[in-house]
Order: C-alpha cells, then sequence, then structure tokens
C-alpha cells in the first residue's frame, strides 16, 4: 500500500555549514542520507498524525540474532501502553525496491523483539505485517494502532522546523511560503522526491524537497520553497528538459520583500545571471507560485 508518510517531513538544523536530518526523540543530529529520511519522515507521521507519544518509540535498539558475530539493530520499535513492544519498522531508501528478502530481515528480527506488528517502509510504500504466533500475515490497510487520527497544524513555525521557511524572513514572505508549502507539498496525489545538487553554493542550499510539474514540449519544473542557513527564504526551480537539467532559477523571497531588484539568479550552461524576478517571472506576494512556471518556461526556450 502507499506509504502514510510520503507528505511527512524530517526536521533538519544547519550545523558548520552543513544542513542536518534533526531526530526529535533523540535530540541529535543525524547526516542528510536517505534511510534517515524515511525513518524521521515516518517518526513524524506517528507522532503528528497518528497520535503515538514519543515516549513509546525506540531507536537502534541492539537485536542479537543466532549466528551473527556482533549485534543488529533495529530502525524503529514502538511500545504499547504497558511498554510491551508492539511496532517493528525496518526502514529503506526510496530507491530500495522491498521484497521477500526484506520481509526475511525484519522476521529474523522479530524473533527477539517479539512485536504484534510489522512494517517494511521505503517511504513511498509500505508492506504491514502482524504476527499470528510464528506466521507473518501481510495487512491489506494499517493496524487501527497505527492509523491517521489527527490533523496536522503545518503553520509557520512547522515548515521553519523542517527547513522550508526562514525563521528571519518577515510576516510577509512567512504568510506567502505557508500558504504555497501547503499547496506544493500537503497534497496526497502531488509528486515530491528529494533532490540534492553537486557542487551547489551552500547560501543557496538548493538540497530539499521538489514538486514536480510538467509544462508541456518536454519540460519539467522541479519547484521547492527552502530556507537558507541565514534564516531567509528561497523559491528555487530547477528546468529539466529529456532527463536534463537545463537551468535552475532561485528568487531571494527577502530580497524581492526588500525590493531588491536583483532578487533572482538564473544558473545555467551560459554561467550565471542575476535578474528580477517581479519584471522578469510576474512574481507577486498576492499570488502562488505556480504563476512563475509560464514565463520559466518561456526562459528555459
Amino acid at each position: 500500500m502507499k506509504s502514510s508518510s510520503t507528505h511527512h517531513f524530517p526536521q533538519v538544523i544547519f550545523r558548520n555549514e552543513e544542513k542536518l536530518l534533526w531526530n526529535p526523540i533523540l535530540k541529535k543530529p543525524y547526516k542528510h542520507l536517505p534511510e534517515e529520511r524515511v525513518r524521521l519522515a515516518f517518526v513524524e507521521y506517528l507522532m503528528l498524525e497518528a497520535g503515538v507519544s514519543k515516549n513509546r518509540i525506540s531507536f537502534e535498539s541492539p537485536v542479537r540474532l543466532p549466528g551473527d558475530k556482533g549485534a543488529s539493530r533495529t530502525d524503529i520499535v514502538c511500545y504499547n501502553e504497558h511498554f510491551k513492544p508492539q511496532l517493528l519498522v525496518e526502514c529503506k531508501a526510496g530507491d530500495v525496491s522491498l521484497n521477500e528478502k526484506t520481509a526475511l530481515q525484519i522476521a529474523r528480527y522479530n524473533q527477539k523483539v517479539n512485536a504484534p506488528f510489522l512494517l517494511v517502509t521505503n517511504g513511498l510504500t509500505y508492506y504491514w505485517f502482524s504476527r499470528d504466533e510464528s506466521l507473518l500475515k501481510q495487512l491489506s490497510e494499517l493496524p487501527i494502532e497505527y492509523d491517521s487520527k489527527h490533523e496536522i497544524n503545518r503553520d509557520s513555525e512547522y515548515w521553519i522546523k523542517r527547513g522550508f521557511l526562514g525563521k528571519n524572513s518577515s510576516d510577509t514572505v512567512q504568510d506567502w511560503a505557508v500558504k504555497n508549502s501547503q499547496l506544493l507539498y500537503s497534497n496526497s496525489d502531488s509528486s515530491v522526491h528529494y533532490l540534492r545538487f553537486k557542487d551547489s553554493q551552500f547560501e543557496l542550499e538548493l538540497a530539499n524537497y521538489y514538486r514536480i510539474f510538467s509544462t508541456g514540449n518536454g519540460l519539467n519544473l522541479a519547484v521547492a520553497i527552502t530556507a537558507t542557513p541565514k534564516g531567509g527564504s528561497t523559491l528555487n526551480v530547477v528546468m529539466n528538459r529529456q532527463h536534463s537539467n537545463v537551468g535552475i532559477i532561485s528568487v531571494s523571497l527577502d530580497a524581492v520583500k526588500n525590493a531588491d531588484r536583483e532578487n533572482a539568479t538564473l544558473m545555467n550552461e551560459k554561467g550565471i545571471t542575476r535578474f528580477d524576478a517581479v519584471q522578469e517571472l510576474g512574481f507577486s506576494f498576492d499570488q502562488d507560485a505556480e504563476t512563475v512556471f509560464e514565463p520559466i518556461a518561456r526562459l528555459s526556450s
């Protein structure tokens, strides 16, 4: 079944010119690795939507299995009200296919954990199982204990903690960013992918979750609202044609608000060009982000 955590996002922090994932339970940073993003996104789902107390979620519990030289570690274990293991979770990176081997791995771990429910996920797909004595039964829907129970308040604080909105941006920028982040990332039917860029400038911080749009004529736009390391906010758009990136536009929302005419940067094979997004793209805080797609498509042709 489709993962319920697809549109949940891990918390982040900036430290020593690096964007790190923040574990809200262990209160420590982790490297921005694909499997870790999946694990922490599922934790966000557990706490915010399924209503699981953070006091009943554990990470990396050691499990010593027969024949292993050292102890293995579980990804996530959730406990019931009596603090007995109730759910064992194995997380894989998004590009890892889930198969019988993955199910056998979590089944081996559960020989020691003895949880009645098991989950294998790559952040896109769920495989839920229930344990009946020594047998595993695949489930067609979430156990009621882990089904969605709460609406999420995705306010400015929510988006700031997850690296989409800069904490130092003005109220005008924050209001626009919150509204458009909801439009970009909160729709369960939208296509959202985490993208990284080699050799990109740290101050731009292009790496983030992007919503993919097709504009026709073979051009796709990957769109993200992203916090900068200094607490600002940017609108980043990657232009992709025939599976190749042909350009990146980064609009400083704070510079637009401050009426700085060099508020946007275009990076392509011709080099780096500074321009005014208000004049060239018709950008306005009174309009949604999608209004710039058509002028960007013209700009890329």
